[in-house]
This record gives C-alpha cells, sequence and structure tokens, in this order.
C-alpha cells in the first residue's frame, strides 16, 4: 500500500527532522514552511491536518524544509520579515530586523523634536528604521546610508514598495558621506559584534548573514565609535544620537558619548531586559 502524505504527517515529520538539526523553534517553522509552500496560513493547516499533499506541493516544501535543516534563517528562506507595523524584503545582504530593535524606534517616537525634524539613519541595510519611522511620523524629513552596494539596492526597494522611497534622501556610501545635515536625530544600528566573538553565534548569524553589518573591530565599537565621533558636526543644537549596540558595550558606549558632548545620556534595555540602545542630546 502506498502511504499517503496528509499535512499532519508532514507537519510531525518536519518537525522531528529540524529537531534533529538543532532548529529552536522546529514545530513553528514547520508550520510557516508549509504555509508558505501551500499559499495558505499557518492556522489552516492544523484546520486540515487530514488533508493529503500531491507530489507538486510536496515538491515546492522540499526544497524550504532543506534550508532551514542547514539552518538558514527563516527570514532569508520566506524572503520577508515583518519589523514595527511593516513588512521587509530580506535576503543574505542585509541584516535581519530583529524585534529588540524596536526599541530604538519607540524611544526615537519619545522625543520632542521638531515638527519637520530631519533625521537620519546610518547603516540603514533594509530600511527597517526608517521605514518604521516615516509611516508614523509623516512630517519628518529623512535621509538614510547603507555601505553595501547590495544592501543599498534592498533598501531602494522596500522604501519604494511601502510607498516611501520620495520622503527619504537615501545613499550609497559610508555613514555621513555626501550629506551635510544638520539633522535633529540621528540613529544607527551600526555592526557591533567583535570578530573574535564569531564562533560563539548561531549558525543562522554566522553563516548566512552578512558580515560588514555584523562585525567591527576595537572589540566591536569601531563604527559606533566613528558615528558618536562624526555625528556632532552633523548635528544641530539639542539634537539627539540613538545607537543599538551590543547587550555588553552599554557603559562603553555611554562613555563615548559623553566624550563626544552628548548629556543626558543613558540606556534603554531590549524584550530580553539586557542594554541595547543608548542615546545622548547635544547641548
Amino acid at each position: 500500500m502506498v502511504s499517503i502524505e496528509t499535512i499532519g504527517t508532514v507537519l510531525r515529520s518536519s518537525e522531528a527532522w529540524l529537531a534533529r538539526r538543532g532548529v529552536d523553534q522546529p514545530r513553528v517553522d514547520a508550520g510557516q514552511l508549509l504555509a508558505a509552500a501551500l499559499g495558505m496560513e499557518r492556522l489552516q493547516l492544523y484546520l486540515q491536518t487530514d488533508r493529503p499533499l500531491n507530489e507538486t506541493e510536496l515538491a515546492k516544501f522540499r526544497p524550504l524544509l532543506a534550508a532551514r535543516g542547514q539552518r538558514q534563517p527563516m527570514a532569508q528562506i520566506l524572503e520577508k520579515k515583518g519589523f514595527w507595523t511593516l513588512d521587509f524584503k530580506v535576503n543574505q545582504h542585509v541584516l535581519t530586523p530583529r524585534a529588540d530593535t524596536e526599541t530604538l524606534v519607540e524611544w526615537a517616537l519619545e522625543l520632542q523634536l521638531p515638527t519637520r525634524a530631519s533625521v537620519i539613519d546610518l547603516c540603514t541595510g533594509s530600511a527597517c528604521i526608517v521605514a518604521a519611522l516615516a509611516s508614523e511620523r509623516p512630517e519628518w524629513q529623512f535621509a538614510a546610508t547603507e555601505i553595501s552596494p547590495q544592501a543599498f539596492q534592498l533598501a531602494k526597494s522596500n522604501l519604494s514598495e511601502l510607498g516611501y522611497i520620495d520622503r527619504v534622501q537615501l545613499s550609497q556610501g559610508d555613514l555621513f558621506t555626501h550629506l551635510e545635515g544638520p539633522y535633529d536625530l540621528v540613529v544607527a544600528n551600526p555592526p557591533y559584534i567583535d570578530p573574535s566573538e564569531a564562533e560563539t553565534l548561531d549558525p543562522e548569524v554566522s553563516k548566512y548573514e552578512p558580515k560588514i553589518a555584523l562585525f567591527a573591530e576595537e572589540q566591536g565599537l569601531r563604527v559606533i565609535r566613528r558615528i558618536a565621533a562624526e555625528s556632532p558636526a552633523k548635528s544641530s543644537a539639542g539634537a539627539w544620537l540613538l545607537m543599538e549596540h551590543g547587550h555588553r558595550q552599554g557603559a562603553a558606549v555611554r562613555d563615548l558619548l559623553e566624550r563626544s558632548g552628548y548629556q543626558e545620556v543613558s540606556t534603554r534595555k531590549d524584550l530580553g531586559h539586557r542594554e541595547r540602545v543608548t542615546g545622548g542630546r547635544r547641548p
């Protein structure tokens, strides 16, 4: 007798297969991948567990499952990731947007800035930060920079798809290159992992995310140090600087901002209660 694969049997076998390969959430990931292959919502799968799957459907699912078994990030496999209230296209050229970065967005939206504040997002990557801010502050004026040509193209695509491309002066370059300001707010999620820590990272990060967006020399502080030093000359009086950083770098980043003349320097914690974003205000 030929066995018939159903949604239920495929979900169970896929969950077990992913678990053996060290995937953190094998049940969730198996469901999301099968739902994507079938063009369904994940909840629908569990309402139709007895539904047979044909070979065409299984052929769409197998390469997705294989990629996850190799620890490729879900966002790269599905080519999208939600951040704030928006969905972004992602690939191997950009850092996958993370919920912890929303700490920076929340802080930025709390600031008392001019009505038509000028805001720049450095190391924009997928453009998730600048797009999230643009979605909440239609009167603000935005700029964003990205050094990677491939990431720059994806940022441009995301901003176009979301309808914000006309509101963001997007430039390919290193930090403030070719941009004069002055800005009322500088935000950044720069590379901040020391290269010596590469072996401690999950395969989803170390094998698949772009090294240019992950690693920085000088204990992970090289780019952060540059932003702290260069931002005052590009900022208006009273402007704010907010930067994401590693959870053990808070004290070092506070010191860098204070040495650059920033006041009201403080650090906010992420969803895991770890120091994640440090900011300060120019006099």
